[in-house]
Parts: structure tokens; sequence; C-alpha cells
């Protein structure tokens, strides 16, 4: 009888392997998955801190892109509104073709007409955030063709959507036609409750903030206040809400557009030739050891300057030695709707002798009559 082979066992795990094995799964597992959890977290968080830095920056870029190309025709209005929430400027940003507008931003034949030229008077309506209705004058080319600088509106409104405070959208408007939606998510502060911030140059050449009390602002103001406007403060807030933490993130951007063509396209209104400044302060300006270091003069503006008609635009400064009866201009001073004004004399003469300052204001019907200064001064 032949015997059968003997079965031979098969290798496998024992109960204290597989105990290990399970135990080491569990122990990267453990590990890794809290990882890869706070990875994603971080992820989200990132990703919703940047879409909160995109809308502030793509806003604050929208808005330079436009406003640093406003302008018009002479006597266009550059700053048309100007509020915390809302501004409105002229500006040639876009047109149909180049043969019809060859000093535009750029071209887009499919564009409507009405958005590549100035705002006509038969459409005129309220500007956003306002009931101020504009324009009421037609603008033209020296040609006689109407202005191809549009009027862009770029304004908030709050976002009503999230239940949030104090956050908003962003629009842009081109004259009378609809308004588009530029970005969501802005923030505003309650304690400061401004978009928009703006600059003047005052009469020493310094940058002065509008205060918020004084705004709105608009182009036809009896002070001529929007003419002064120099540069744009933007300050962009983006908001992200932070499911995780369930707090609010912010990321917030400033910026200055410096307004390049203001003051050049004011309407030349030129009414009698300006009348002789009150008085012309002299003070010398002496170094410790008693060397004359300059002459500092001052003087108040004369009618016309920031008040109606506001048609002067200059003011010559004059000197001459006594016993000589004609004056030499050494000098003038921008007028800039200030109350006061101050010129300061370093090109010293070199011949001696007993000198008088003199003071005349200029519009573009002439210079008006010299006022003498209140003290003479002796070189060297």
């Amino acid at each position: 009888m032949t015997a059968l082979p003997a079965v031979r066992r098969r290798a496998g795990f024992s109960m204290i392997e597989m105990i290990f094995a399970v135990s080491i799964t569990v122990l990267v597992f453990s590990i890794a998955i809290p990882f890869f959890q706070a990875q994603t977290r971080a992820l989200d968080a990132g990703a919703g801190r940047l879409d909160a830095f995109q809308s502030a920056r793509y806003a604050v870029a929208r808005i330079e892109a436009d406003l640093r190309s406003a302008g018009g025709e002479v006597g266009q209005p550059l700053i048309v509104q100007a509020a915390p929430f809302a501004i409105a400027f002229n500006a040639n940003r876009q047109g149909r073709t180049p043969a019809s507008d060859p000093n535009t931003s750029y071209w887009d034949a499919s564009l409507d007409t009405l958005t590549t030229q100035s705002w006509m008077v038969s459409r005129a309506s309220a500007l956003r955030t306002s009931t101020k209705t504009y324009p009421t004058a037609a603008y033209l080319t020296p040609n006689g063709t109407t202005s191809t600088a549009e009027t862009i509106q770029y304004f908030l409104r709050a976002d009503t959507a999230g239940g949030r405070s104090n956050v908003y959208v962003l629009y842009r408007r081109v004259n009378d036609r609809d308004s588009t939606l530029v970005t969501r998510n802005l923030y505003v502060p309650a304690d400061s409750n401004f978009f928009f911030q703006y600059s003047v140059t005052t009469a020493s050449g310094a940058t002065a903030s509008v205060a918020q009390a004084s705004l709105p602002l608009y182009w036809d103001d009896a002070q001529g206040r929007t003419d002064s406007i120099t540069a744009v403060q933007l300050r962009a807030t983006g908001v992200y809400w932070d499911t995780r933490t369930r707090v609010n993130v912010y990321r917030q951007l400033f910026t200055i557009v410096k307004l390049r063509n203001a003051l050049r396209f004011l309407q030349p209104r030129c009414g009698a030739v300006p009348d002789r400044p009150d008085s012309l302060g002299v003070t010398e300006e002496t170094a410790p050891a008693g060397d004359k270091l300059g002459v500092r003069l001052e003087w108040s503006a004369v009618p016309g300057d920031s008040t109606a008609p506001r048609d002067v635009r200059q003011y010559v400064l004059y000197r001459r030695l006594s016993g000589v009866s004609t004056w030499t201009p050494i000098g003038s001073k921008p007028a800039l709707g200030a109350n006061n004004y101050r010129y300061a004399d370093y090109a010293l003469p070199t011949v001696a002798g007993t000198y008088r300052y003199g003071l005349a204001a200029r519009n573009c019907s002439g210079v008006g009559a010299v006022r003498s200064g209140t003290e003479t001064v002796t070189f060297p």
C-alpha cells in the first residue's frame, strides 16, 4: 500500500504579527490624517485671504487706470463729483475707431456710441449716490465737434446679499448708460466711513487733505474747489469670512492717484485787469552773523483769485533800485485760490544799493498795477 505524502503547512501571519501590523497602520493614519486636515485648512484660509486681497487690488487697479487719464476739452470739468463713496470724472478712455477718436486709450467698434463721447445735455440725469443732475452744458472741441471725453463714475452700494454690515459692491458707469459691477466684498470701516479721499495743492505747494465734512463737492461748486483737487487716495479693504475661526479676515490696500491734468482744462474767463494788491510785506532773513540770506515777501489774495470770476492766474514779483522807475520781474507765484501767499527771494542783487519790492496780479486780460512793498532792503 502506497503511503500518502505529508501535507505541508502554508506560511502565514501569527496573531502577534497581525496585531503589530494593524497598530503600525493605525499609527501612520493617526499622524497623516491630522496633517492633511491642517494642510487643507491652511490652503482654504490662504485662498480666502488671497481672494480678499484680489478684490481690493482689482478695485484699485480698475479705478486707477481710468483716473490717471482724467481730462477733457478746455472748460470740461476734470472732477465732476467728489464724495466719500463715489467719484465722477471726465476721461477719454474708449473710442470706436482710430479715425474717429485717435487720442483715446483703446478702440472697440462694438461700443455704444453714447459711451465714446461726452455726456449729452439732452440725456442728463442724476449722478449716482446723488440727486445732482449732470451735465448742464455741452462740451465741444476747438473745431466745434462734441468732446470725446466721457464721464466715468465709480460708486459703492451696500451689499445686502451677505447680511454683513459695512460691506459694499463697487460699480462703474459711463455717462447715463447702465452700471456694471466691478467687484464685491469691499469693507469700509464705520469709524472712517470713506473709500475715496481727496487732496488739493496749497499756495505753498504742499498737499492738504480735503475735510470729509465738506464733501460731497461738485463741478459747479461756487468756490471752484473741485478745480483744485490734484490727487485722489483710494482705500480698498477686501473681506473674507474664515469658517474655521468664524471671524472676518481683512486685507487693506492704499494708493494715491495724482491727477496729471489737474488745472489744465480750466476755462479762461477774463474780466477786467486784476486790482492792485492791498499790501506787500517785506521781511529780511539774516544769518546769526548778520549776513542777509534772502527776503520773504507775503501778501493777501486779490479779488478774482478765490472769489468770482476766479480769473486771476498769477502773481508777478518785482524789484527795483531806488531812483530807478522801471520794475524788474524776479519771479512769479501761481494763483491757487488761497487767501495768503508767500515768496522767498534768494537771488539777491549783486549791485549795492537800496531796493524796493513790488507785486502785481495777472489774468488773461493783462497785468494789474504794481503795489510797492512796505519796507526797503539795502544790499549788501
